[in-house]
């Protein structure tokens, strides 16, 4: 939430340097107050869990993105009062005037609902938050919505027309209940078919459930086909408008076997680099840890939305030129994305789904662990590599984790870069500072390589710093390179 004057820096750096796409902030110039303009934002945002902010007064101009708004507490009011009455459900707004310089600005905090009272309606369309803006929500995603409103339990639902010995792969069944029996007293004794029902593979109908044909199935999409993965290498920008992805992939069969193969096709796709180690071996270093790779693949295979609002939707893998994004449907159960990786941060969404993948598995070791540590590891390994954590982003009906190819930054490097003389900057160039700031040296080289420009825009941007006074070119020819002013010459 946005309450003082250094929230707000903080605010539109990260618009600056995220070009925009932020889930939980919505710029909007405002010149006029205009109910129809603010209310799918105020109503998308009410939706979004942890709520946003839309700030008034702001546009996405070159020399500056503060345009200010005349008579700014009264739009403060009105926006107050509109959040009042004209929703399905009163929304709670926490609106602030912040004055930069000459020019103000409106930041109306627009707090969560209730899962109870979602999803807000304005007019009677629901309105859902994307990077790009403000989208009518489809009838299939209000659904989705409408379902959270309980505890999810899909994953027990029966599948009509299957039976265990129809659709249950022997060789699976028998590691899977010969790990329980290993693992829990209370079912050491117990047959396989005991282990099945009792663990909800198979219902009391005697159909299989949706978690034991995901799990344990011998080709799961026959009666569920949304139970898949897609994978894909996304063109570089530079590439056109025309250029198509590529390597693209669709993984099917149980669980396992789809996480398994997934893991496979990023180790191809990545970039990767032959090491030797301390003790002579060779070994490959990839791009992002296969570890953490495989911990995220296998929570988004995991936690999924299985409720029919959510069928003919698959989790879907993309390569970018900015990084890795992995996106399932549904968002989180019970917890928030800042609680993930942290003591309170375990909670599962489809938890017999969850209890089977504890011991369904293959030779590289079971599907997931029971102790919640899944995130943990991702960060720390990530960390260890010495890459920055992935970005974890819940909009209520699609959960996206992205691994970025560029740092993400601390509160107090956005608050650096939104208080010097950055306007007119592009994106790069903040990026370039603020990796300067962290003590890096950067060459034409390195801007060209995170920035994804030729050597004469990396040149001309470059100087464009030194021209400011920002940083300091040391070096001559091949060896030139630019780090930080000296302090003193740049707050």
């Amino acid at each position: 939430m946005i309450t003082s004057l250094d929230d707000l820096q903080v605010a539109l750096a990260r618009l600056e340097l995220e070009h925009g796409d932020c889930l939980d902030l919505e710029a909007k110039t405002f010149s006029e107050y205009s109910t129809k303009a603010i209310a799918p934002s105020l109503c998308s945002l009410a939706n979004l869990p942890g709520g946003g902010t839309i700030l008034l007064g702001v546009g996405e101009r070159p020399d500056g993105p503060v345009v200010g708004v005349d008579l700014a507490h009264d739009m403060a009011k009105r926006v107050t009062n509109l959040a009042r009455n004209g929703f399905s459900t009163e929304l709670q707004v926490d609106p602030h005037v912040l004055h930069l310089g000459d020019k103000s600005v409106v930041a109306v905090n627009v707090h969560e609902l209730p899962v109870s009272q979602k999803p807000c309606m304005w007019q009677g369309k629901a309105y859902i938050r994307q990077y790009d803006g403000d989208y009518t929500m489809s009838l299939q995603e209000q659904q989705q919505f409408l379902s959270r409103r309980e505890r999810p339990r899909d994953d027990r639902t029966p599948v009509p027309g299957t039976s265990p010995i129809a659709d249950l792969d022997p060789e699976a069944v028998t590691v899977f209940a010969a790990s329980v029996r290993q693992s829990t007293p209370a079912l050491a004794d117990a047959t396989d078919d005991q282990i099945l029902h009792r663990l909800n593979v198979v219902a009391s109908s005697g159909e299989v459930t949706v978690a034991g044909l995901y799990a344990l199935g011998v080709y799961p999409q026959q009666h569920l086909p949304h139970l898949a993965l897609t994978a894909a290498v996304e063109p570089n920008i530079d590439a056109g408008p025309e250029a198509r992805a590529t390597n693209r992939k669709d993984f099917t069969g149980a669980l396992p076997d789809i996480l398994r193969r997934s893991v496979e096709w990023v180790a191809q796709n990545l970039a990767s680099t032959l090491v030797v180690t301390k003790d002579g071996r060779t070994d490959t270093d990839f791009a992002i840890p296969l570890v953490a790779v495989r911990e995220v693949i296998a929570n988004a295979l995991v936690h999924r939305d299985l409720s029919d609002a959510a069928a003919g939707r698959v989790v879907e893998l993309r390569l970018t030129s900015k990084g890795m994004v992995l996106t399932s449907p549904g968002g989180l159960w019970g917890l928030s994305v800042d609680q993930l990786g942290t003591r309170d941060g375990k909670s599962a969404v489809n938890e017999f789904l969850y209890e089977i993948c504890r011991h369904a598995g293959g030779p590289e070791g079971r599907v997931i662990e029971a102790m919640g540590t899944g995130i943990v590891t991702t960060k720390r390994v990530l960390r260890e590599a010495g890459l920055e954590a992935p970005r974890f982003v819940d909009n209520g009906v699609r959960f996206t984790v992205f691994f970025p190819n560029h740092a993400l930054h601390s509160h107090d490097d956005l608050a650096w870069i939104g208080s010097i003389d950055a306007a007119g900057l592009n994106s790069s160039q903040r990026e370039a500072l603020l990796r300067m700031r962290a003590g890096a040296q950067v060459t034409n080289a390195d801007y060209r390589t995170f920035a994804q420009v030729d050597s004469a825009q990396a040149r001309s941007d470059l100087r464009e710093l030194v021209r400011r006074g920002l940083v300091d070119r040391v070096g001559e020819r091949r060896g030139t390179r630019y780090v930080l002013a000296r302090p003193g010459q740049n707050g």
